[in-house]
């Protein structure tokens, strides 16, 4: 039979590992008290350095974030109660950055010895956009960004450029934007002339060329916690 002492052991192992892991990653008990974050985790929610995690709710951090402590406490109830992986999608000004980002965050039931569960483990990364299409090409899936600053569009444009790549027709863009469907048809043969490209395909291979696929136009998503 195992010792406490080897347990001890084997936690102070998971906790050195963690902390050498670039992803963000936590430990919480079950009042939702956060017991432990290595550093991505502290960078990840724009934690000061001078505030100690230990023993905090979520609520009690001094980051904007906090507004969502109902929401990820719902998250560890669902995991404590599963005792299984649940998975959410967190949007929100992660990183200390001043613009929407969503992450994928997943959280693992933590058992002691008697395989009680005692809290749980969290884990974040960012949302990526892995397509069937890049699947059968072998193709690493990219991260999705609300941020583009292409030098050759605008604002306006990338969010065409989004909706392109969604395969939508110029009548369904024209609905979206309360416009004629000839002007979005001309914003569209704009865009294929500054790309250089003259069909869908074309303009497919150069937004993967040049990552604008990665583009998520930032007034389609909202900050929070979304379950899947």
């Amino acid at each position: 039979m195992a010792s406490s002492s080897d347990g001890n052991n084997v936690l102070s192992a998971f906790i050195c590992m963690m902390e050498n892991l670039a992803e963000p990653w936590g430990i919480k008990d079950l009042q939702s008290r956060h017991l432990y974050m290595n550093k991505a985790a502290c960078r990840y929610t724009n934690t000061p350095p001078t505030f100690n995690v230990e023993g905090e709710l979520d609520q009690d951090f001094p980051a904007l974030w906090a507004e969502c402590a109902e929401d990820l406490q719902e998250h560890d109830r669902r995991t404590e109660e599963s005792l299984e992986r649940v998975s959410v999608i967190e949007t929100h000004y992660w990183n200390g950055l001043d613009y929407l980002t969503p992450f994928i965050s997943e959280k693992f039931p933590f058992f002691n010895r008697d395989a009680q569960c005692i809290g749980t483990v969290w884990n974040a990364r960012p949302l990526d956009n892995l397509t069937p299409a890049k699947f059968i090409n072998k193709k690493k899936p990219s991260v999705l960004t609300t941020q583009c600053n292409h030098p050759d569009f605008t604002d306006a444009e990338m969010d065409i450029i989004f909706l392109i790549l969604q395969r939508m027709t110029a009548k369904e863009m024209a609905n979206i934007y309360s416009l004629s469907v000839k002007t979005v048809e001309n914003r569209i043969y704009s865009i294929y002339q500054k790309a250089g490209v003259h069909s869908l395909r074309q303009f497919e291979e150069f937004c993967e060329n040049t990552h604008l696929g990665n583009y998520i136009p930032g007034r389609l998503i909202q900050k929070g916690i979304h379950f899947i």
